[in-house]
């Protein structure tokens, strides 16, 4: 009986050794993930690191209704590709696919590249009413889809606004500076409070008529320079006008 026991006892012994290896293994793949996402975008990996230190102290599992990953807004498949060119083409593509489907809202957008980064450029009859700074339905899904494609880079984003030159003055807008803050502020608060864009990277301006991308002098012209205008900087330092 006892040289029976031998063997089982030495199997035993070993058996931790598998559990080891797989433990190991887990841990090798789970560091090389996390430094992945470290080169490919600061920030979510902070947030992420910082859900998961939240956790391995006793907080709310992974996934949970309410936990700590549950309301980071983090999506492989939207990973960053590294520069502002990637975002560029992923914004014409989601312009395209828009137009294709019938979006009326995506025919009076257009990207551009200049100085100050890739701008997306909307047509203000495509978020806003004559003269209001409330988002319409459509502007704010249009946000929707654009919102993850922004997000793609650390870069900051600066959301603009410009009117045409006709004065106005109203009861809610004394000019045109107040009318262009407010619309260009209700982007960004959107983008805040619905998709989580950090207030530290994106703020707003008001630019009035003051920089219009043709002359005011009809009426064709000046809807074009009616426009709110959503710039990710080609830098991670912001770029303005006369910068």
């Amino acid at each position: 009986m006892r040289r029976r026991k031998k063997p089982e006892e030495h199997d035993n012994l070993e058996r931790w050794l598998i559990t080891y290896a797989d433990l190991i293994t887990l841990l090798l793949a789970f560091f090389i993930m996390m430094y992945t996402f470290s080169k490919q975008d600061t920030q979510k990996y902070r947030e992420v690191t910082g859900h998961l230190k939240t956790i391995f102290a006793g907080g709310p599992p992974v996934g949970a209704h309410g936990g700590a990953l549950a309301s980071v807004p983090f999506d492989i498949s939207l990973a960053p590709r590294g520069s502002t060119k990637d975002v560029k083409e992923r914004l014409e593509q989601e312009i395209d696919r828009a137009e294709a489907n019938g979006d009326e809202v995506y025919k009076k957008m257009s990207v551009i590249s200049d100085e100050r980064g890739i701008v997306i450029r909307i047509l203000d009859e495509a978020f806003f009413d004559p003269g209001k700074a409330d988002l319409k339905q459509g502007a704010k899904k249009t946000l929707d889809r654009l919102a993850p494609v922004i997000s793609a880079v650390s870069n900051p984003v600066r959301v603009e606004g410009h009117t045409d030159n006709i004065p106005i003055a109203t009861s809610e807008f004394r000019s045109n500076w107040e009318l262009s803050v407010r619309r260009a502020t209700e982007v960004i608060r959107y983008l805040i409070e619905r998709h989580e864009l950090s207030p530290g990277r994106i703020s707003a301006v008001g630019y009035a008529e003051y920089h219009p991308v043709v002359p005011n002098t009809t009426p064709e012209n000046r809807s074009r320079n009616r426009r709110i205008e959503i710039i990710v900087s080609k830098s991670l330092q912001e770029k303005g006008y006369g910068q």
